[in-house]
């Protein structure tokens, strides 16, 4: 699919999936669009965790039930690796993780599969650290998001935008 397309199609699906299998090559092509975003001073914070399966995807959804986690036939955990970056105003663990969603929410589109970029969850400092403990993630490491993959059991709309004249100024 032609990005441009995988933009305007892409929206955040919040409804349950059918249980139609993921393939694991389809799950690592989008994982690879994900480290491959850009990331602050190049540290390549992000690591993350595929969950080809309900076995896998079932310890995580124990911790922050959702429709999506419930019912999604695969998933992929985004974390960043705190030892890379310092604790100072170079940390940009927020701009990796969140390149590195958007990158992977866009291919996921272009191979025909929803998702949705769940991160409200993991704001409680205990369901993140309990949600990273189920994925066997080390205490150096921060949870930031669940990306459910998969196809949708009803059919999702794309919220609308705004029109481009009321967001965008060109001089």
């Amino acid at each position: 699919m032609d990005i441009f397309k995988a933009f305007e199609e892409r929206y955040s699906h919040k409804e349950g999936f059918l249980p139609t299998e993921v393939p694991l090559t389809d799950l690592e092509r989008i994982a690879k669009a994900g480290i491959a975003a850009p990331s602050g001073v190049n540290r390549q914070t992000v690591q993350l965790i595929i969950l080809p399966n309900r076995d896998a995807l079932a310890p995580v959804c124990a911790v922050a039930p959702t429709i999506g986690l419930e019912t999604a036939p695969a998933a992929i955990a985004v974390l960043t690796d705190r030892t890379i970056t310092p604790a100072d105003a170079f940390n940009f663990e927020k701009e990796d993780y969140s390149a590195a969603v958007q990158n992977m929410l866009l291919a996921a589109t272009a191979l025909g599969y929803v998702s949705l970029w769940l991160d409200s969850p993991y704001f409680d400092p205990e369901k993140e650290r309990q949600a990273r403990a189920a994925l066997s993630a080390p205490d150096t490491h921060r949870l930031w998001a669940v990306l459910p993959i998969g196809k949708p059991s009803v059919t999702g709309s794309r919220r609308e935008k705004l029109p481009f004249e009321q967001r965008v100024t060109v001089l």
